[in-house]
Parts: C-alpha cells; sequence; structure tokens
C-alpha cells in the first residue's frame, strides 16, 4: 500500500443540522491547533441535508486550521456516508466523531501516539462525557478503564461509532460499512457494532481507551425520547443476530442468549435493566425479535461480510 499522505482524517457526517455545528466545528479547530505538527484533515459528509449545512461549513473552512473536504451525499443513511467518507479519506488513521459532540483539545495529539506504536492492527474506541448536565445519561461511554473485546464481549456499545478509530489498513481488511445498519437505514441502527463485529472477527484487536474523549450534546431529555432510542438499538442488534446466527466465527449467538437469560430473570424478579429510565430486558429482547424478522424478511443484497 502506498504511503498515505495525511496523518488523521476526522470523518464526520451530518444531516439537517445546520443549527448546531459551530461548537462541534470549533472543537476541530481547537484541537488541530494543539496538534498543528500533524498533517491534518476533515472529512465532512453533508448527507442529503436541505438547510444550510454546507454553507455552515464552508464558511467555517475558509478560516480552519485544518484542511476540509466537503462532501455533499445524497442518499441517506449513516453508514452510506461514513462509506462516502471513507472512500474520500486519506489518512493513515481514519476517525470518527457525530456532529453532535465536541473532541477534547487533545484529540488527535492523543489519537497519533496511542496508535504510533503499534505493532499490529488495532481499532479503538474512547471516552465519551455527556455534554450537558440536562441530558439524559444514555449514549456515553464514560468509564475510565481501559478494556479489551474478548468473545465473552458484546461487540454492542463496546466502543461508539461517536468516537472511534482504526488504521486505513482495516478498511483494506474487512470493507465497508454494511449500508443496511445505521440510522437512516432499513435496520435504524448498529452499523458500528457490525463494524466492530467484523473486525474482530478477522482477528482484528480491538480496545476501549479512556485516553480520546468527546462530549457528546445529544438533547433528550424526556424518557419517550430514551425509550425509542432503546427500541432502535434493540431492532438493530436483532438483526444483527439474525445477520451472524449462522456463523461459526460469531458470538451473536451467545449475545442473543445472554438477552433471552436477563429477559427471563426480569420476569422473576432477579435483574432490571434500567427502572430510573423505564427500561426492560423483556421490551429488549421482543425488539430483538422485531429486528430479526425484518432482516429475514428483507430483500438479500451483496453487503460486506
Amino acid at each position: 500500500m502506498p504511503p498515505r499522505p495525511v496523518d488523521i482524517s476526522l470523518i464526520i457526517s451530518s444531516r439537517n443540522r445546520a443549527y448546531g455545528l459551530t461548537n462541534c466545528l470549533d472543537a476541530v479547530s481547537n484541537a488541530a491547533r494543539q496538534a498543528d505538527y500533524l498533517r491534518l484533515e476533515l472529512v465532512f459528509v453533508d448527507n442529503g441535508s436541505t438547510d444550510e449545512t454546507s454553507e455552515v461549513v464552508r464558511q467555517w473552512a475558509s478560516t480552519a486550521p485544518i484542511k476540509t473536504n466537503l462532501i455533499y451525499e445524497a442518499k441517506p443513511g449513516l453508514a452510506v456516508a461514513r462509506n462516502t467518507g471513507l472512500n474520500a479519506a486519506r489518512g493513515r488513521i481514519l476517525a470518527f466523531t457525530d456532529d453532535d459532540c465536541e473532541i477534547f483539545p487533545d484529540y488527535f495529539s492523543t489519537l497519533a501516539a496511542l496508535f504510533s506504536s503499534d505493532t499490529e492492527m488495532v481499532m479503538r474506541g474512547g471516552r465519551i462525557e455527556l455534554g450537558d448536565a440536562r441530558d439524559l445519561p444514555v449514549t456515553i461511554k464514560p468509564e475510565m478503564e481501559p478494556a479489551t473485546l474478548t468473545s465473552e464481549l458484546h461487540a454492542g456499545g463496546f466502543i461508539h461509532g461517536a468516537n472511534m478509530a482504526f488504521p486505513y489498513a482495516l478498511v483494506e481488511k474487512i470493507g465497508l460499512f454494511d449500508t443496511r445498519f445505521g440510522a437512516g437505514s432499513p435496520f435504524r441502527s448498529g452499523e458500528d457494532t457490525d463494524y466492530v463485529h467484523r473486525a474482530f472477527n478477522a482477528g482484528v484487536h480491538v480496545e476501549y481507551l479512556p485516553d480520546f474523549a468527546v462530549k457528546h450534546f445529544h438533547g433528550r431529555r424526556e424518557l419517550a425520547d430514551i425509550k425509542r432510542l432503546q427500541t432502535g438499538y434493540a431492532f438493530g442488534n436483532g438483526a444483527l443476530y439474525a445477520k451472524y446466527l449462522f456463523d461459526r466465527r460469531s458470538n451473536m449467538r451467545g449475545m442473543l442468549r445472554w438477552e433471552i437469560r436477563q429477559a427471563v430473570m426480569e420476569a422473576m424478579g432477579r435483574r432490571k435493566l434500567n427502572e430510573d429510565l423505564g427500561l426492560t430486558y423483556r421490551s429488549q429482547l421482543r425488539d430483538n425479535f422485531t429486528g430479526m424478522l425484518a432482516y429475514w424478511r428483507a430483500p438479500k443484497a451483496k453487503q460486506p461480510a
């Protein structure tokens, strides 16, 4: 593989969020200034926005301290947008965050240091702090202890797509994101879980490190919003269980058995998912099965393995 001309490519996709991009982009500027010794680029994918998203990015980029590649991708879907970003990125290391996140000032310098001494391929996920204390504590990962993915652990939530990074060589090894998964797709979520799972199955070391971090300003403050979010996650996980049900290399069957055990123990009064947020293992399992049925009923299409 010829040398990549950029050290780190940060890939962000967005759809109709012109009103909330300034803080996200300014945080990128701050981090880029702290790492001016690195060759950096921002690959920003406008995923079919009908507002001023592209114009906001274009104006910001005119004075930003980081080279910016703004791409308009009309086909909706987070995995589609991420694939567009992957295809355009020129970095040796590819990093991802979301348009409602703010990276920490040492983000690029920390990533560069973490990947500089690797002797094997590593996929990493970083810390995700709650950006606004008024938001409910979901879609975050504030753990301060490092962890390594094993066959006994679920890929879902081990690292989050809002803060993950890996070498470009991983794309050459396992391909692109499965566009049937993720926000805006038929299976609603799980494109990051699927990618992590595929990397692990391919023998890639997957680890969570709290060293590089983002703040997530997700804006969800009502329990009804959390229930809808959890339904989408469980539906996507169910589709993933169906995708890998007959793959002997995969531990997804074990994860499905775990879901069933938790629901049974909850029915016996011995386990609860999250009473404060009104979430139950039984409803989660129901949505898992709904996702599995949707996967089996969907038209078959050639997708990444």
